[in-house]
């Protein structure tokens, strides 16, 4: 992973802890709070990466992009 990657997955950790309890996120919502954080738009591996932390953190994420 390059440096870029390595502040998005933190990012990602951070907003899904931010959002702790809630059961379903929005991929668009997270996107867009990523891109707003980091400067940086998601790529598909980096989207898996949500996908399976939100998964082992018990949430869905809705697909509305």
């Amino acid at each position: 992973m390059s440096g870029q990657d390595d502040l998005i997955r933190a990012a990602i950790g951070r907003l899904l802890a931010e959002k702790t309890g809630a059961p379903v996120i929005s991929m668009r919502e997270i996107v867009t709070e990523l891109l707003a954080r980091t400067g940086a738009l998601l790529d598909e591996s980096l989207q898996d990466l949500l996908l399976e932390m939100a998964e082992v953190r018990g949430m869905t994420v809705a697909l509305d992009l």
